[in-house]
């Protein structure tokens, strides 16, 4: 089967944005997992993830829902997690499934941490495209099609009340919602605003660049790591140094990373404000980043790690006018 790869797709994306009410949209809760276009032809199964590359075989137990989608041939938008006991998504435990492809390793990690696949978007079915379909027909077709059960289920949504969604959803531990407009296309690889994210805490996606050596209880690891984005310019900058956030086990898992990046010459030009020498390295490495605001000069305030982004690419961290802009909720 090579569906996706004769027409790889990269997904529709969210621009960010403060939770609201409306009529006009459909709010669904913002799943924390890998985002991944699921194709299906004739009871066979391929997940792309949004970097274009072919994930299938980490996820042997996705194959099982081929039999519960009806139809020959499909192509849904969705997300892989690791569903907590709540039914919340927790994606410490699905990064353990990250970048796992030898057959033993991928059947031990399964058995202590099975994914499930959420649709929650149409864009194909039984030869003809529906990305153009207004949303709310792509989703009932959607939810007509598939049966829900082990490793599938379906992203309902709810209208009108995207505030009150907002608030319960944080409550039963989702990192937030998406506002979709109802009768809008489906529109890949386009981040519009015709879906607007809203989560708990500001975060970003930055790459690390460097790193500063620690004192104490770091001397063996580090001290902070030094980030940076892309502008529009595609030029790397400087957007701060990342310091907290960091438990033992992250802190000796990124040292060996780091030093296999080492390079010679600094990464982004400019001055970087750090209390001993930087140690450059080869910007690969993704980051997601908690912080409170952006200043004027472009720099992270109280920036925090919070997690690796093993599913994104370092071109996708752009520092684009959505993020300057401040837009996102802090709570």
């Amino acid at each position: 089967m090579t569906l996706w790869r004769e027409r790889p797709i990269k997904p529709m994306m969210a621009k960010t944005g403060d939770p609201f009410d409306s009529d006009n949209h459909f709010f669904e809760v913002k799943w924390d997992g890998l985002r991944a276009l699921l194709f299906l032809q004739n009871g066979k199964l391929e997940l792309q993830n949004r970097n274009l590359r072919d994930v299938t075989g980490s996820y042997p137990e996705i194959q099982s829902v081929a039999k519960k989608i009806r139809a020959n041939k499909a192509i849904i938008d969705g997300e892989v997690v690791v569903l907590s006991k709540k039914g919340t998504p927790d994606f410490g435990r699905l990064q353990n499934r990250f970048g796992i492809e030898d057959p033993k390793r991928v059947e031990t990690a399964r058995s202590a941490n099975p994914v499930t696949y959420v649709a929650f978007d149409l864009l194909h079915l039984n030869g003809k495209d529906v990305i153009k379909n207004q949303l709310e027909i792509r989703k009932t077709t959607l939810r007509n099609l598939i049966e829900e059960g082990p490793h599938l289920l379906y992203g309902d949504h709810v209208e009108t009340e995207g505030l009150q969604y907002y608030s319960e959803a944080l409550k039963l531990g989702f990192e937030g919602t998406v506002g979709k407009e109802k009768h809008s296309p489906y529109l890949p690889g386009t981040r519009s605003s015709f879906w607007i994210k809203s989560k708990g805490s500001r975060t970003l996606d930055a790459i690390v660049v460097g790193y500063i050596q620690g004192e104490g209880m770091r001397k063996t690891t580090f001290g902070s790591l030094v980030m940076a984005m892309y502008d529009d310019q595609r030029k790397l900058v400087h957007v701060g140094n990342v310091g907290g956030g960091f438990d033992d086990k992250t802190l000796i898992m990124l040292k060996p990373k780091l030093e296999k990046l080492v390079v010679k010459k600094p990464i982004i030009t400019g001055p970087v404000e750090a209390p001993s020498p930087i140690t450059w390295v080869k910007p690969s490495i993704v980051c997601e980043i908690i912080y409170a605001n952006i200043t004027a000069d472009r720099k992270l305030r109280f920036p925090r790690f919070n997690r690796l982004r093993t599913d994104k690419m370092p071109e996708e961290c752009v520092l684009d006018e959505d993020i300057l802009s401040g837009s996102s909720v802090a709570l």
